[in-house]
């Protein structure tokens, strides 16, 4: 599939600007991005619900920007469901098959562990329960693609993992191509091959999450993602930068004197006094189980950090030593903030 340049308005406002990325066929892609980025807008152009202003969707090298919903053969799994409260289980499921097909109706019962429950109706099940159903209603008429509008979003956590391995576990199966939408960073590590972050209808990076996570495009996308660790900076030498921390080690010179540095925590380690680059005071220690949480300031007390590490016998007031591999330390050419942000 190859989503091509699209843009699309509502009166006076852009919500999707000059957006394209292509997807390969049996993965799974998500579109990520805080509430309001155009990725939900995004999905209902790709499923032919709404029309583009400007540019293509194409799907195996075919146009079909201008083709319906149903001759696109798109299987649409909405946020809220949309399970039809009056029909059991099995007509749920079959509501969409042009036949009376009892047998593809038994094998998704099977398939997403609905057996036994086809003469139940929706509100007899739980949350769980009911994604499956939404589930199976949008896989039953074989689609060529499957879409998926925030589907975890009114799980509570404690069933979510469960419910999102399974939903996981059917879609790799079946080696269908599809596409998430979701706001949760959690939701599109554990389930896509491939991340499509937006912000203000633009894309702002795509890549693996591997990638994504651990190197980021801009600040943003390092903070959507997880804990990070940003700093001032300068230029100490070619591949040095000077920090209120003390001087580390670059992968790549930076294009101006004054940068951000991004760092993950977890790339942040203790050190001796004879082997680091970092040096800071130890200001407040956080229990976390079998780990704790360090947050330091550095000598002149106007710059922070905080990063999780094993527990150790460090203390309050104790000087503490760092060491960060340069493979893991990226530069940003945007303002400066004298903040760090974990």
């Amino acid at each position: 599939m190859q989503v091509s340049h699209i843009t699309k308005r509502y009166g006076s406002q852009t919500v999707l600007k000059d957006v394209s990325f292509g997807i390969e066929k049996g993965t799974i892609t998500a579109l990520t991005g805080e509430s309001g980025c155009g990725k939900t807008t995004l999905l209902r152009i790709i499923a032919g619900l709404d029309s583009p202003d400007q540019g293509l969707v194409s799907l195996n090298a075919k146009d079909i920007t201008n083709w319906s919903a149903a001759k696109r053969r798109m299987g649409f799994v909405f946020q809220n469901l949309a399970l039809f409260p009056h029909l059991n289980i099995e007509k749920n499921i079959g509501f969409g098959l042009k036949r009376n097909d009892k047998s593809r109706v038994s094998e998704l019962l099977e398939m997403t562990g609905l057996s036994g429950l086809e003469n139940r109706y929706p509100h007899e099940l739980s949350g769980g329960q009911q994604q499956r159903v939404a589930l199976a209603r949008a896989l039953a008429p074989s689609p060529q693609v499957l879409l998926l509008d925030e589907p975890f979003s009114s799980l509570d956590e404690i069933i979510k993992a469960r419910v999102r391995n399974e939903v996981f576990e059917i879609i790799q199966s079946l080696g269908i191509t599809t596409i998430l939408v979701t706001h949760q960073a959690i939701d599109a590590f554990m389930i896509a091959n491939q991340l499509i972050i937006l912000r203000e209808g633009k894309v702002l990076q795509k890549g693996s999450p591997s990638d994504i996570y651990q190197y980021p495009s801009t600040p943003y996308v390092s903070d959507f993602f997880g804990a990070s660790v940003i700093m001032e900076a300068s230029t100490h030498a070619p591949l040095e930068a000077t920090t209120p921390f003390g001087v580390i080690d670059l992968a790549s010179r930076p294009k101006s004197k004054k940068f951000q540095i991004f760092i993950r925590p977890e790339n942040i380690t203790i050190a001796s006094e004879e082997d680091h680059q970092l040096k800071g005071i130890v200001k407040h220690k956080t229990f976390k189980g079998p780990h704790e949480i360090l947050s330091i300031s550095n000598a002149n007390g106007d710059h922070q950090l905080e990063f999780e590490t094993e527990r150790s016998s460090i203390m309050i007031d104790d000087t503490i030593y760092l060491k960060i591999d340069s493979k893991f330390v990226q530069t940003f050419d945007s303002d400066i903030s004298n903040t760090f942000r974990s």
